[in-house]
């Protein structure tokens, strides 16, 4: 069986300057992919990020914003990804697709158009459990990802 599949996105602060700093995503055979993104110049990391974020680790160990749009749309072409709706995430998404003149080759949809008949406070709940039960720590997008698939599987079945 195909599992939905879920986006994340880490962000450098979740004001208006904030720009993508790492993505996390799954692919129907429940696998995750989890990368850091170098920052783009037009973003002005140094001067948009909060003292969380290393820019400089992000320049020596992320991946280019563009090769990373690249494998997104190729992983996810024509599906629907799934985020949990609380975060940017979708405005982030669109920062780093539009800073390299791209356009999503998927649609993205909240928890609650994923598993109707449930309000999402129930939903963000049942992930912290789930994340409890599995020591998942859901401020790690790859472990909120993971949290998101236990908790399609517990609601579906």
């Amino acid at each position: 069986m195909a599992l939905p599949v879920f986006i994340d996105i880490k962000t450098s602060h979740n004001d208006e300057g904030g720009f993508p700093t790492a993505i996390a995503w799954s692919l129907p055979d429940g696998s995750i992919k989890s990368v850091l993104i170098v920052p783009d110049d037009e973003w002005e990391p140094w001067g948009n990020s909060g003292p969380e974020v290393d820019v400089q680790h992000l320049l020596d160990q992320g991946e280019s914003g563009l090769e990373i749009v690249r494998e997104i749309n190729q992983d996810l072409s024509g599906q629907t990804a799934f985020i949990d709706g609380l975060d940017d995430d979708e405005f982030m998404l669109e920062r780093l697709f539009e800073t390299y003149n791209n356009a999503p080759d998927f649609e993205l949809a909240t928890l609650t158009q994923l598993l109707p008949g449930n309000d999402i406070e129930s939903l963000l709940a049942i992930r912290s459990q789930i994340a409890d039960e599995y020591q998942f720590d859901i401020h790690h997008i790859d472990d909120n990802i993971r949290a998101m698939l236990y908790l399609f599987e517990q609601l579906s079945s």
